[in-house]
């Protein structure tokens, strides 16, 4: 027994056992891989509609819907669809593994919704504009190309009509990644921890 009591009763005294805190290491992340798949064949549906099937489809409803407008828009679809889906798993699918490691709300999904915009129009622009300065470098015949209103580029390198064209598909390219990332949030939906079987008993 301890001679001074009240200096060791914290020794003398007998430990409860302590209950094993639930660390992040023990839960199970809030989304599973099929989450992460669904989440990426919506975004190549949501970025087809957005960037080719809406223009498209704008187009043949102008010109006036027949057989012919509509098998334009099916056969769009049929290869364009697959292009989607493949560059949607090689691109975009590692930027949801880590948005999807948490759970997500609405505010989270549209910030890497537009990040992942961001970041993909970074990469276009970064190897377009090199391709046309060593055009610009390489070519030794004058060319240019434009829309019917106004030439966008000249040996490569792009007017002023051709830089406002690039920023103005640049931000729709960017909403539409926005809005497809809030309709992803909106079918997937938040998430949740759960947690395993060992540390439920």
């Amino acid at each position: 027994m301890c001679r001074n009591w009240h200096s060791c009763s914290q020794f003398c005294r007998p430990r409860r056992p302590e209950a094993n805190p639930v660390t992040n290491a023990d839960r199970v992340a809030p989304y599973s891989q099929r989450d992460i798949a669904c989440a990426v064949k919506l975004c190549a549906l949501l970025g087809w509609v957005g960037v080719i099937g809406v223009p498209i489809f704008s187009h043949a409803y102008r010109i006036g819907l027949d057989l012919n407008s509509l098998s334009l828009v099916f056969w769009y679809a049929l290869f364009g669809l697959p292009i989607s889906l493949f560059i949607c798993w090689l691109l975009v699918k590692p930027f949801l593994r880590i948005m999807m490691r948490r759970k997500t709300s609405y505010v989270r999904a549209a910030y890497w919704g537009a990040g992942i915009g961001f970041s993909l129009v970074a990469v276009w622009v970064a190897f377009s504009r090199y391709r046309g300065w060593r055009k610009s470098q390489e070519s030794k015949t004058k060319s240019s190309y434009g829309d019917g209103k106004d030439t966008i580029e000249v040996n490569g390198l792009l007017t002023d009509y051709g830089w406002w064209l690039l920023v103005q598909n640049s931000f729709q390219f960017i909403l539409i990644c926005t809005l497809a990332a809030l309709i992803v949030r909106l079918i997937i939906g938040p998430g949740k921890y759960d947690l395993p079987i060992e540390a439920k008993q």
